[in-house]
């Protein structure tokens, strides 16, 4: 029995496979010298490259359908199934967890291989919004209270490629814990702070979803009421998930961006 207990412990793969996670990142758009979701992604590889965690990294294109078809390649590509898969890109200065995905492409400027789309359905037979597998709600309770505050919840991923990938995976993966978070773009003045918090916090998150590892799989609620049905769940039991659905909006509420 100690024999074929040491040989068990000794093939790779069996007992000691780490948890895979992968995190997606994007090219320079519309000619900017680089996209900090990239410089932001393989800081947290580095991170986690001697860990318990094995955090593989995924490049996609800024371009519509050929970012999706890239994310399943990376998918295919791993031995087993990731317990997270999270998708980083740039939006405005600060970083900005995205809750659902909406089934519209709609660009302000092309992507960049010239490709525009007005108001064209992302999957026809999917419905008009859909909720993010990954658990934004705990992941967000990770980070420390002062920089919870700064970071934005938000029910708006927008309209263009990024909001796009990470649709199709939510809806053609359903069990894989996947979604979205943009980080502070490569314009913002004081770069190196914001980016450094957001790695910090990132790492934070990652390693909360991997202990969760798939027991809060389901899909992030999509409209006001669901979101007070959960923040009435847990209003007198845990502080820190109450603030986070008090903070979250559905599809049905304002969103940062027009859509």
């Amino acid at each position: 029995m100690k024999c074929i207990l040491l040989y068990l412990l000794f093939i790779p793969g069996i007992i000691w496979a780490r948890p895979v996670v992968l995190v997606s990142y994007y090219d320079a758009f519309n000619g900017s010298p680089f996209n900090n979701s990239q410089r932001i992604a393989n800081r947290l590889a580095l991170a986690f490259k001697d860990s318990d965690i094995e955090l593989r990294l995924c490049a996609l294109n800024t371009v519509f359908d050929k970012s999706y078809a890239q994310m399943e390649n990376c998918l295919k590509e791993l031995e087993s199934k990731p317990v997270l898969v999270l998708g980083l890109g740039e939006s405005n200065c600060n970083l900005k967890i995205e809750l659902l995905g909406r089934n519209r492409d709609k660009t302000f400027g092309p992507d960049n291989e010239g490709n525009n789309r007005e108001s064209v359905l992302i999957i026809p037979e999917a419905e008009a919004e859909i909720g993010f597998t990954y658990p934004l709600a705990q992941m967000y309770c990770a980070v420390p209270e002062n920089e919870r505050e700064k970071i934005e919840v938000s029910n708006n991923a927008g309209s263009f490629v990024c909001n796009n990938t990470a649709f199709k995976l939510s809806y053609y993966y359903p069990d894989i814990a996947s979604g979205f978070i943009h980080v502070p773009s490569h314009h913002c003045r004081g770069l190196d702070k914001k980016s450094d918090a957001a790695f910090l916090n990132l790492k934070l998150m990652i390693s909360k979803a991997v202990d969760l590892n798939g027991k809060h799989l389901s899909r992030l609620p999509k409209n006001k009421n669901e979101l007070k049905e959960i923040r009435l769940k847990v209003e007198n039991k845990d502080k820190c998930l109450h603030q986070f659905f008090k903070r979250a909006r559905g599809a049905d509420e304002k969103g940062f961006w027009p859509f």
